[in-house]
């Protein structure tokens, strides 16, 4: 190898540098050139220094294809507030987003997809609650279920109040489970997130109803005394009190006002609860303690004596007025409570005597 270097050089020289020096000077140059090319090439490779791209002021164009990103600490900074911890059937769960961008870039399309986790609830509407003042809104977007705000500008913190919908798409459910799924890019790179929110209880509701009877729906005469009513005489009806309750529930209150023409007779016929009567208030109200999903036998009977005046001819007359009824759901804290319809003597419920209650004279 090193005979044929030797020959070769002593070729160059007979051939080419002793004619002409300028033959050798360019070899000697084009030598030195390559030794000093590949010797920066070594030292860059063997060179490996830690540049933090974002502290140094590059121009707008350019970016860091791939920038450090601690996925402990991500850019996006998000939290939902849930307002109530309890509501009302088809009532809206108010809840507040705040999201803060820690990056130095802004982050793009970031989409909140809200889930509920079980098959008892569904998300039914999500609407801006207008009854806030939000702060640094940035344009949003509403699509069914999910949210989606396109930019928030880099250092940027904002703030939205939503109001949710439900539908139980189970009979009797009480508690909504359920979590928002976010996603969004930052430096063109996909981040997602799961974020847990507070469960919120339904309250459980009562059906109460009330209802007046001459006779009974299996056709039982229940009422004496003349039918319709007579100025001056008195007749008897029988008043009927139910509750349905779809939970369990604390102190259950119903109450009815007896007009002055109308008395409580003491006659009363009782499934559960304790009855009484003020006559001070003139009113009568049926009392329980508890009442239980599973058990449908709250109900509660008494007896009106109803003494029709001048004043009512051609009218039916009224037997109770502000019938009400409240109790407090054990499972949610919330009360239950709600006003029916006076009874008169139109006999609405009696199908044997609908019609038959306008007071006529003797």
């Amino acid at each position: 190898m090193i005979k044929r270097i030797r020959r070769h050089f002593k070729w160059r020289m007979e051939r080419f540098y002793r004619p002409n020096k300028w033959h050798l000077i360019l070899d000697i140059s084009l030598i030195t050139i390559i030794v000093a090319l590949v010797s920066i090439v070594v030292g860059l490779y063997l060179y490996n220094p830690k540049i933090d791209l974002r502290k140094i002021n590059l121009p707008n164009w350019i970016a860091p294809a791939n920038p450090q990103i601690d996925l402990n600490n991500p850019p996006l900074v998000a939290e939902i507030k849930v307002k109530e911890s309890s509501i009302y059937p088809n009532s809206a769960v108010g809840a507040e987003i705040i999201l803060k961008n820690n990056g130095d870039q802004n982050i793009k399309n970031l989409a909140f997809n809200f889930v509920v986790e079980d098959n008892d609830f569904a998300i039914t509407k999500i609407e801006e609650d207008s009854s806030e003042d939000d702060a640094n809104i940035y344009p949003f977007e509403i699509s069914g279920t999910q949210i989606i705000i396109a930019d928030i500008p880099a250092g940027a913190t904002t703030s939205k109040m939503l109001k949710f919908y439900f539908k139980a798409d189970v009979k009797n459910a009480k508690l909504i489970t359920w979590q928002a799924n976010s996603e969004y890019y930052f430096y063109k790179q996909l981040f997602k997130n799961i974020i847990p929110l507070a469960n919120v209880k339904v309250a459980a509701s009562i059906q109460a109803q009330a209802a007046v009877y001459y006779n009974s729906p299996q056709g039982d005469q229940l009422g004496f005394g003349p039918l319709p009513p007579i100025v001056g005489l008195p007749t008897n009806f029988w008043v009927f009190f139910k509750a349905e309750p779809s939970g369990d529930f604390n102190t259950f209150v119903m109450s009815a006002k007896l007009p002055k023409n109308v008395n409580f007779t003491d006659n009363s016929s009782l499934l559960a609860g304790k009855l009484t009567y003020n006559k001070d208030s003139r009113q009568v109200i049926w009392k329980i303690d508890n009442l239980v999903a599973s058990d449908d036998d709250y109900r509660a009977g008494f007896e009106l004596e109803l003494v029709p005046n001048a004043e009512q001819v051609g009218k039916t007359a009224l037997l109770a007025s502000d019938i009400r009824f409240q109790a407090e759901d054990i499972f949610s804290g919330l009360n239950d409570n709600g006003n029916l319809y006076s009874l008169d003597t139109s006999l609405n419920e009696d199908l044997i005597n609908k019609g038959s209650g306008k007071v006529i004279t003797e």
